[in-house]
């Protein structure tokens, strides 16, 4: 298992919030970054997963009884990180519950002139929560967090709720977290956030979740200011360049996600400054 940093964070309309920092993350945050796609992304992102439960389970946050944990997977990003191989390696690779599945489909509201940001709802297509246990595992990344505010509500109407859940956002913003823990707040759940890399600012078309806008936060250590610099240096210090862009196709659909970042380097006039990585992951 590799070496991580685990920093608690106050972030204001937040309950207890963890930033979690590791090589895996930097890998796929900033170096490769927006060019780690496919099978590569998919196998480094499970690492980012076995980080975070194993620091979840250091920090006593896990039950004692791998019968009490489940992961309800949220379509589709869940699925890119193994989010159940990931939770059944860290609690017991003998026994633990099934996971949970929720199919959910953002869409754009028309836009609000007093709002800073495009708004999003969310449409739930599918729900299957047969393997519900007191304590949620879930992973998502957060933009506006209109995809897991609808998905929680499904989840909690058609489930006993849970007493806790430990949401981890692989690239998430403060701002649609709060809408999440808004959720969870009224329907008596308590909610443990955990973003991975930083807590990042919302670019104004409610989806970009960059490593330079001014709303960003860093955790303070080292490494956080380390990255800091280089995403400065690699985006050119633009406040509206993505860390993630669209993550289904980064898994899914590699063509697709390049021709997304290629969108976005020239709305920018920007181009990352680096090569494609060969797929050594899979060898």
């Amino acid at each position: 298992m590799e070496q991580f940093e685990l920093t608690q964070v106050k972030i204001e309309g937040l309950p207890k919030t963890f930033i979690l920092e590791s090589d895996s993350i930097d890998q796929v945050l900033l170096l490769p970054g927006r060019k780690l796609l496919g099978v590569a992304r998919q196998q480094m992102a499970y690492e980012t997963t076995l980080t975070w439960l194993t620091a979840m389970k250091e920090e006593g946050l896990l039950p004692s009884d791998p019968k009490d944990a489940c992961t309800v997977t949220v379509l589709a990003e869940g699925i890119g990180h193994n989010l159940p191989s990931a939770l059944g390696s860290v609690v017991s690779p003998h026994y633990h519950r099934g996971d949970n599945w929720i199919g959910v489909s953002r869409f754009a509201l028309p836009k609000i002139e007093e709002m800073d940001v495009i708004d999003f709802d969310a449409r739930v297509n599918y729900v299957r929560m047969h393997s519900s246990a007191k304590y949620w595992c879930m992973l998502d990344t957060v933009a506006t967090g209109a995809t897991l505010a609808r998905a929680l509500e499904a989840a909690f109407a058609n489930a006993p709720k849970p007493e806790r859940i430990l949401m981890a956002t692989p690239c998430g913003s403060a701002m649609g977290s709060r809408r999440i823990a808004s959720v969870c707040e009224k329907a008596g759940v308590e909610i443990i956030f955990t973003f991975f890399g930083a807590v990042f600012g919302l670019w104004h078309d409610g989806t970009g979740l960059p490593w330079c806008h001014p709303d960003t936060v860093v955790s303070g250590t080292p490494r956080s200011r380390k990255n800091r610099q280089i995403a400065a240096e690699l985006f050119n210090n633009l406040d509206g360049f993505c860390a993630v862009g669209d993550c289904s196709a980064n898994f899914f659909d590699v063509d697709e996600a390049i021709a997304i970042l290629s969108k976005e380097e020239k709305e920018f006039d920007w181009r990352l400054p680096i090569e494609a990585p060969v797929l050594s992951l899979v060898e």
